[in-house]
């Protein structure tokens, strides 16, 4: 087999899994499941997918192309083995000859057109991973906050905790939600509340390591998952979060007026030995519940099941 055959299978194989990725992606989701960033999302990875398929037939068609080619240059050959020993003069020797060596040459340009095309279309292809990573970027993007959304969240999480088991180490998971904020948006309206929900990503951010994730869970609500770190300096992270937030003070940039102080409840929980994904959701969304309703504005963590 040629260089430009193993070329055109390798590329085709590649193609293959590519495929594979691109319906994952278009499966992901059901009409009723998918949120608005999904359905922003979707046209772009149905074009990519359209496009790899119409790329895949050209390939396909380059291929088959290269092949009979191949197949007629064996004919030729063939024939010529059976002619030579029959030929009794150089000149009718030397017009075998001459033939064979204008149908190798014919056959090295089909060769180096095919490796051309077949570059071509590997250019096209990296294109269409890379737009399709992009597209799966947004996808797993909160919009307004530019953090993680739930579905990133969720894929973290799962991640992180089969990580934390695989290695022995501590993984805590806080969840945040902004006190009273269905007042801020009715007083204030819902540009004001979009302002301070992102300032609020920011303060998380500000505040967390690169190795942690931030995600907007749902409307005013936040989650942080801290990998490699115990209850007790997560709740020192978490109360630097909270102070931040409290000490900021807030007025709409128009008009000047005050807003107020704006405030979060956090619960924290650590992973244990039997927790699943949802069972330490749970327990941190307990805490968080527990904070609210001892008065808000505090932070609440699991100390009894950590010990």
């Amino acid at each position: 087999m040629t260089v430009e055959a193993c070329l055109a299978g390798l590329l085709l194989l590649s193609l293959a899994g590519f495929g594979v990725l691109v319906w994952r992606e278009l499966q992901h989701k059901s009409p009723k499941s998918a949120t608005a960033a999904d359905r922003q999302v979707a046209p772009k990875i149905a074009a990519a997918a359209k496009q790899l398929d119409g790329e895949t037939t050209a390939i396909l068609k380059l291929v088959r192309g290269y092949i009979d080619a191949g197949e007629r240059y064996s004919v030729t050959l063939a024939e010529a083995d059976r002619s030579l020993p029959k030929l009794a003069t150089p000149a009718e020797i030397g017009v075998i000859v001459k033939f064979l060596l204008a149908e190798n040459n014919k056959m090295q340009n089909e060769a180096r057109e095919l490796k051309k095309s077949l570059e071509q279309s590997k250019s096209q292809i990296d294109n269409l991973r890379s737009n399709l990573a992009e597209a799966r970027e947004m996808g797993m993007r909160d919009p307004l906050t530019s953090l993680s959304n739930l579905r990133r969240f969720d894929e973290s999480l799962a991640r992180e905790v089969r990580e934390a088991r695989a290695r022995g180490r501590a993984l805590t998971l806080v969840m945040a939600d902004i006190d009273n904020f269905k007042k801020v948006n009715d007083v204030f309206g819902h540009k004001i509340g979009d302002e301070i929900l992102k300032m609020f990503a920011r303060v998380l951010v500000d505040n967390a390591r690169s190795s942690d994730i931030i995600a907007r869970y749902g409307g005013e609500e936040f989650a942080v998952i801290l990998p490699g770190t115990e209850l007790e300096y997560a709740m020192q992270v978490t109360e630097r979060m909270r102070s931040q937030l409290e000490a900021k003070q807030l007025a709409v940039s128009e008009s000047g007026q005050q807003i107020g102080k704006v405030t979060a409840s956090f619960g924290v929980a650590e992973l244990t030995a039997g927790d699943s994904c949802d069972d330490l959701v749970h327990r941190a969304d307990a805490k968080l519940y527990e904070a609210k309703c001892t008065g808000r504005n505090r932070v609440a963590a699991d100390h009894a099941v950590a010990a």
